[in-house]
C-alpha cells in the first residue's frame, strides 16, 4: 500500500485537480467547512487536503496535489 502525501494547495489548484471551477469546488467542500478550519495563507495544509481527498475521493490530477518527497 502506497502513502499519498499531499502538499499545501490552493482552492484555485484543487478546483484544477477535480476539473471544476472554483465555485463548484467551495460548493462541493461546504459540508465539511467546520471540519477543515482556516484557509490561511492562501493554500490549505497537507492534513486539509487529505481531509478534501477523503471526502471528495481522488481528484482527475492527483498528481497536482501531491508532494514530490
Amino acid at each position: 500500500m502506497t502513502i499519498i502525501r499531499y502538499k499545501s494547495t490552493s482552492k484555485t489548484q484543487l478546483a484544477q485537480a477535480y476539473n471544476v471551477t472554483t465555485r463548484t469546488f467551495r460548493l462541493w467542500i461546504e459540508p465539511i467547512k467546520e471540519k477543515l478550519g482556516k484557509y490561511v495563507g492562501q493554500a490549505y495544509n497537507p492534513k486539509q487536503v487529505e481531509l478534501i481527498v477523503n471526502f471528495l475521493g481522488e481528484p482527475e490530477h492527483i498528481e497536482m496535489i501531491q508532494s514530490q518527497t
